[in-house]
């Protein structure tokens, strides 16, 4: 796709200004809707971003700076992923794209699924292999051997689809590896939630360059009836953090007003609870019509 161009219905422009920030605007696509960077990052780009030894672990705008840290609050908010893939399919072989250290996978592995995972980060891939060896590989999809002749009953998805500049060409090949009717699950960003619009240009999800495209219900339904998947559920998407670290990212969206609030969360009492939070994301489970 020419850098530039809309990733999910190919028009040239020009687009609706929305934003900009680090280099890249922030625009809409006037024909389909989409948000995105432009230009387009180009892979090599995204994939130096991936591979590098800091992205679980930066202090920096991209990647995860407290991954590790928040491992029990990552299960728990997986944990609800997986109850929910239950209502739909609840047994069977999953795969997970872009798994990280493989929090998604211990809860599938829990709950009684057959989970393997897949990454581009060489380091997440071997601490994630440590835990559950045999069942992570690193590359992309159409890439990894170990995965290209299997069936899965869902593919898994978790704040991935937003980095990719081909999401046509990725679910062309999910579509592939499923089996008739398998499910795939998207969790990504909503760019019409009321925490993006409350947010504005300071919204958590404007991570640039690695969020490439910015979805609403309406365009990542678009995108998964062109790959021929029927969208089951659009639900509100929710993840668990300790007090602190959500009383840090209110103050950084408030700032310079936060000063006034008073810093309960240092509250012995406190410190350690871990509350449920949107953080303006949708779960979308689409099957697939092959």
């Amino acid at each position: 796709m020419a850098t530039g161009s809309c990733i999910l219905c190919a028009q040239s422009g020009p687009f609706r200004p929305r934003g900009a920030k680090d280099g890249y605007g922030i625009e809409e696509c006037p024909a389909c809707g989409l948000v995105q960077l432009v230009p387009t990052p180009t892979p090599e780009t995204l994939h130096a971003l991936y591979e590098g030894e800091s992205y679980f672990g930066g202090d920096g705008d991209t990647g995860y700076s407290q991954y590790e840290s928040q491992e029990l609050e990552y299960l728990a908010t997986f944990r609800e992923d997986v109850r929910r893939i239950g209502e739909f399919i609840p047994s069977g072989r999953v795969l997970e794209v872009g798994c990280g250290y493989g929090y998604f996978l211990q809860c599938a592995l829990d709950a009684g699924y057959d989970a393997y995972g897949i990454d581009l980060s060489p380091a997440a891939v071997k601490w994630a292999a440590e835990r559950h060896p045999g069942r992570v590989f690193c590359g992309l999809l159409e890439e990894v051997p170990e995965i290209q002749e299997q069936q899965y009953d869902v593919i898994f998805g978790s704040h991935l689809i937003e980095h990719l500049t081909e999401p046509g060409a990725f679910l062309e090949t999910a579509s592939r590896l499923l089996r008739p009717g398998g499910l795939i699950v998207l969790v990504t960003p909503n760019i019409k939630s009321l925490l993006s619009r409350v947010s504005g240009s300071r919204w958590v999800s404007f991570k640039i360059p690695e969020h490439v495209s910015y979805y609403d219900p309406t365009t990542i339904t678009t995108l998964l009836s062109r790959a021929d998947f029927t969208v089951e559920a659009v639900d509100s998407a929710y993840q668990y953090y300790t007090l602190p670290f959500v009383t840090s990212r209110v103050r950084e969206l408030l700032h310079p007003a936060s000063r006034l609030i008073p810093p309960f969360e240092r509250l012995k009492l406190l410190r350690e609870r871990r509350i449920r939070v949107t953080s303006g994301s949708m779960r979308v489970i689409a099957a697939s019509r092959k």
